[in-house]
């Protein structure tokens, strides 16, 4: 991670700091660096920037600064940097004062002492216009003595004039900006504020206006790679097209994610959401705990409703009228909390402007928006996760390996059970790392204490550890792996010891493939499907659909193609609703692998199969997606939607839900972040339709929309 990055308090940096975490708005930068070189005559180009809170309004001022005090054709200037939050200013001669302390801190030493006297006897004075003539004397005098003109950095110019009692301060400043040329002022505002926007009042048409936009994709992706370590191109959209939805393109939030995403995928660092969120638990309350308490009410209603609402729609959350929630929220929006966010003039929409407030509020307030923002992200997990079927099985094989069966021994079995419920959480949330650790330390205990009765006990670590294994690939341990538990169960008497056996072959047969090795891989899975018929009954069906689906990949690896979907179709027809439990899993990775094969679309039957899998899942997978977005290519908006809805995956698939409406030309009123999603979504399957008319080999949706964005 870049060693200068601050989320929070970029003035804490060096100027070098400043200058090598500096890589994004670059065209801001110049732009306000070409109108201080064009400030040199009778009157000065001053500038204001506006952006909502983190949205990199600070760095791009502090930067400015740094290149002032770096760059020779900049030296007639000298830069007077203000705190971001200048409390103690309430009037114009507040404000000189609070210069001319500045500027004592940064004078030449012999200088200093001198100033800081002016500063301290000036304080004392009671009559403000005396003050502010005063101050402002004492710094044009170090001007003319230097030569310089004086750049003053002024943050939240907007809320710095709401808190000044003097009707005319605005003017006071303005008469000073516009004689006086050895003054310049760069300020920063979270939105427009009356000041500049009415011609009425003082501040109208003073300055040059620099509006900072959201990141886009390439913005984020260069801050990603400034941050969490240069990333493969491959992994661009992967990580970086959802980054960007999640937060808004809000730097301070991008800088946020990507300190702990260093050499994660995206699902990795999904996982670690609610760890991110814990982490910054104090940051978010504390913006929460900053605002009044009307505002804050206001705020959490926006938060609640999760979609950009009228002040109406607010007023209905906080039980305020419709005009007293218009004057909050036109207060909110001054602060930068919230944004507008379309409608009309009459009656606009607003959203929080960082968005991972949101997620945070919705997260830790529980209840059915949590859920939500959960199937959102598993989603968009699966929409910009690369297309990875083998990956998708051993996922499935990870989900069911609790094969093993109970027996007595002298380890306790609820201390066992613990241990392994503690080591399955940590492959949950993708710590793999922690996992393995967890899954050799009960291996070791129990051959070091459970004795001959605790051996078939094994089997459950050891498949847990090649899951995990073939999800890092490293195919060689797998091997050994697999061996060991052959080894150990392959001739085991106990029937329940089948199924052990059987998925140790699967994953033997998952990594013979992945090496190339496809007749070997063959002859695994043809034994695996010997062992799994060896079993109890009880799971007999879902290892035999395992070692099905590796039969089906190895032979789609040998380019025995129809063979390959012969095996799928057996897997999805002995699919039982009432035994879904325990099917779904495999049947939803069969049914996905052959939706996503070139001149291969599933029915509208399978369709509905895959559907009633995803509803007993209740998540979904890159391949699901893939297959899903394939089938509404071909079958159009209304039939797809019309199986979805039936089905009850709305929640869960609600991104594809949206899109499909709108290609129906209906009305969606959804979070921006389903929205964005839900864009996505509609350029891959445009590109889909384009793929199947052209009769071209269909590419996954989700490196359709890696390559559209």
């Amino acid at each position: 991670m870049a060693s200068g990055i601050r989320k929070f308090n970029p003035g804490f940096l060096t100027d070098d700091e400043i200058v090598d975490s500096f890589c994004v708005r670059d065209a801001e930068l110049e732009s306000i660096l070409e109108s201080l070189r064009d400030s040199t005559g009778s009157s000065n180009v001053h500038t204001l920037v506006i952006g909502p809170r983190g949205t990199g309004k600070t760095h791009l001022l502090l930067r400015v600064a740094a290149e002032i005090r770096r760059s020779p054709d900049l030296s007639g200037f000298c830069p007077i940097v203000f705190s971001e939050e200048s409390y103690e200013v309430s009037s114009v001669g507040e404000f000189w004062l609070e210069c001319l302390s500045r500027l004592a801190g940064l004078a030449p030493e012999e200088e200093r002492d001198e100033l800081r006297r002016s500063r301290d006897d000036l304080r004392a004075l009671g009559d403000d216009r005396d003050l502010a003539d005063r101050c402002l004397a004492t710094i044009m005098d170090f001007a003319d003595r230097h030569g310089k003109r004086m750049v003053l950095f002024v943050e939240n110019l907007n809320m710095l004039f709401s808190d000044m009692a003097d009707p005319v301060a605005g003017w006071r400043l303005r008469h000073t900006l516009q004689t006086e040329p050895r003054i310049v002022l760069l300020g920063s505002a979270t939105s427009r504020f009356d000041e500049i926007d009415r011609p009425d009042h003082a501040l109208h048409e003073l300055f040059r206006v620099t509006t900072l936009r959201p990141l886009g994709t390439e913005d984020c992706a260069a801050m990603w790679q400034a941050i969490a370590g240069a990333a493969p191109v491959s992994r661009s959209h992967e990580v970086i097209r959802p980054l960007e939805i999640l937060t808004g393109g809000n730097a301070r939030l991008v800088v946020m994610i990507s300190c702990i995403g260093a050499g994660m995928t995206f699902g990795e660092l999904m996982a670690r959401l609610l760890e991110l969120i814990d982490d910054h638990t104090e940051y978010f309350k504390g913006h929460l705990e900053a605002l009044p308490a009307q505002e804050r009410r206001v705020y959490l209603a926006l938060a609640r409703l999760w979609k950009p609402a009228t002040a109406r729609d607010v007023a209905g959350e906080v039980r305020l009228s419709t005009n007293v929630c218009s004057a909050l929220l036109k207060r909110l929006v001054e602060r930068g909390a919230v944004a507008i966010e379309g409608g009309t003039p009459r009656r606009r929409r607003y959203y929080l402007t960082e968005r991972l407030h949101n997620v945070y509020y919705l997260l830790r307030s529980g209840g059915g928006k949590s859920r939500v923002v959960r199937e959102l992200v598993d989603f968009m997990v699966g929409m910009y996760s690369p297309w990875d079927l083998w990956e998708e099985v051993k996922r499935v094989l990870h989900e069911n390996v609790s094969v093993a069966p109970s027996m007595p021994f002298k380890v306790t079995e609820a201390l066992v059970k613990s241990m392994m419920d503690q080591a399955d959480a940590l492959g949950r949330t993708e710590q793999l790392g922690r996992a393995m650790d967890a899954y050799d330390e009960i291996i070791r205990r129990l051959d070091a204490d459970g004795g001959s009765e605790a051996a078939p006990l094994v089997a459950l670590p050891l498949m847990s550890k090649g899951t995990l294994l073939a999800r890092l690939g490293r195919h060689e341990e797998v091997m050994g792996v697999c061996d060991e538990m052959l080894d150990r169960f392959g001739g085991h008497e106990v029937p329940e010891m089948a199924g052990c056996t059987t998925v140790a072959l699967v994953i033997k047969a998952m990594a013979l493939t992945e090496q190339k090795a496809v007749p070997e891989a063959l002859q695994a899975a043809n034994l695996a499907k010997f062992h799994a018929g060896l079993a109890p009954a009880v799971y007999r069906p879902r290892i035999e659909n395992m070692a099905l689906l590796a039969q089906a990949i190895a032979l789609d690896a040998a380019s025995r193609t129809s063979e390959a979907v012969a095996v799928l179709d057996r897997i999805a027809g002995a699919f039982d609703l009432a035994r879904q439990d325990e099917l779904a899993g495999t049947v939803a990775s069969a049914l996905s692998m052959k939706g996503s094969m070139p001149d291969q679309t599933l029915t509208e039957s399978e369709t509905a199969t895959l559907l009633s899998c995803v509803a007993q899942l209740k998540s979904v997978s890159s391949g699901i997606i893939d297959a899903l977005a394939r089938f509404c290519a071909v079958s159009g908006a209304g039939p797809a939607l019309e199986l979805i809805k039936a089905s009850g995956t709305t929640g869960l698939l609600l991104p594809l839900v949206t899109a499909l409406q709108q290609e129906m030309g209906e009305e969606t009123h959804v979070a921006k972040e389903v929205a964005e999603v839900a864009s996505d979504v509609r350029r891959a399957l445009a590109r889909l339709r384009a793929d199947l008319q052209l009769g071209s080999p269909v590419a996954t949706a989700k490196r359709e929309v890696g390559n559209s964005t």
